[in-house]
């Protein structure tokens, strides 16, 4: 087993809503696993990195993904979309559909098998060491009971968003639901605009009805303010924010500050909704971080949990989205970018600069350092 001692950090995010930040300059890792959380830990067998007083925080993860088959986007017709996405400190990527494959089955028998195809795939083969959370059934009128079972057994996590399959009304999808549920599987509902053509839009009575676990990227598009509040007030459900490639800025400052009215902060989560027609945003999760540091009511440390702990929570992932002893080390490890004014990676992220990343760790691994890192360079590398 190796072991690795990250020593001398400056500031600790630990992606955790309830505390986002901790007094903390020292990490020990043990065979990718966090071991130890502490100040001036030290072990005589373990290999240092010296954080020479810059930042680390949990890898991003993304709520809203639509991969396909390892990293083939057939939306982009391009390949190895996924590792950008690494380099830039996105360690966990959420799929709610892998609807984009040419010739989309129609039916819960063609649907049962494409989950399960992607679901085994992506566990035996991880793109760039990137934790793709796949397997993600999209719900037609015909599937049964058993489905639910059987693919909580195979360890996913989430169904496919509401709405892209025949099942997508109160009539249609609210025993399914209920299976989903009893399984444990999360259940997910495309809310915002309907960007595709032939795309289904789901209303929000209908959405308030079914309560889904997450309601995602409601800012697609924008939908009204009293929506927003009914997602809230009427709804138990996670309410998820994307990139503004057809979403509305303003809407996602919104959300921020229903959900803090409440004082429900870890009901808010960040996705890109990538692949799409759209186009491929390794940045876009650190866009919205920065976004909501620099023009909400929430901190660095709680953006930071939206796009981590948050997402992790609601999809029930486990050992990850948060820094913790006994979870996996999944960390970015940054300063304020090279050249910039700004005197840290906090100071950057709430001026709305995305820091430059040092380190990016994947179970304990350095996966990206240096010139194979996708920002701007650190101020203090490593």
């Amino acid at each position: 087993m190796s072991k690795i001692l990250i020593k001398n950090i400056g500031c600790l995010y630990t992606g955790k809503m309830d505390q986002p930040k901790l007094d903390a300059n020292s990490i020990l890792i043990n065979d990718k696993i966090i071991e130890k959380i502490g100040n001036d830990l030290t072990d005589d067998e373990a290999t240092v990195i010296d954080a020479k007083g810059t930042t680390v925080m949990p890898g991003l993860l993304d709520s809203h993904t639509h991969p396909v088959v390892g990293s083939w986007t057939p939306r982009q017709e391009s390949m190895n979309w996924i590792e950008p996405y690494v380099r830039s400190g996105v360690t966990g990527l959420v799929s709610v559909g892998e609807t984009h494959i040419p010739g989309k089955p129609k039916n819960a028998e063609g649907m049962r098998g494409l989950a399960t195809t992607t679901k085994h795939t992506f566990t035996n083969v991880r793109p760039a060491k990137m934790k793709v959370y796949a397997g993600a059934y999209i719900l037609h009128k015909d599937a049964v009971k058993e489905d639910f079972k059987r693919f909580k057994e195979m360890g996913c996590h989430n169904t496919g968003e509401i709405g892209l399959g025949s099942a997508n009304t109160v009539e249609t999808a609210s025993q399914i639901v209920e299976w989903a549920k009893e399984a444990g599987i999360k259940v997910t509902i495309h809310r915002g605009g309907a960007y595709l053509h032939g795309s289904n839009f789901i209303d929000v009575d209908t959405i308030v009805a079914l309560n889904p676990d997450v309601i995602c990227h409601v800012s697609l598009g924008r939908v009204s303010s009293e929506e927003i509040n009914r997602f809230f007030d009427e709804t138990t459900s996670v309410v998820e924010v994307t990139r503004p490639q057809l979403g509305s800025m303003a809407q996602n400052k919104e959300v921020v500050a229903k959900a803090l009215s409440r004082n429900e902060p870890h009901r808010v989560i960040v996705g890109n909704d990538c692949p799409s027609g759209f186009g491929l945003y390794p940045h876009g999760i650190w866009e919205m971080v920065t976004f909501f540091a620099s023009s909400t009511d929430l901190d660095v440390g709680q953006a930071i949990a939206c796009a981590s702990g948050n997402t992790a929570a609601v999809f029930e992932l486990e050992n990850t989205g948060t820094i913790e002893e006994n979870n996996f080390a999944d960390l970015v490890i940054c300063d304020a970018p090279l050249g910039s004014e700004y005197k840290d990676a906090t100071d950057a992220i709430q001026n709305d600069v995305i820091p430059g990343i040092s380190i990016v760790m994947i179970d304990g691994e350095c996966v990206a350092k240096g010139d194979a890192v996708y920002t701007a360079a650190p101020k203090n590398a490593i």
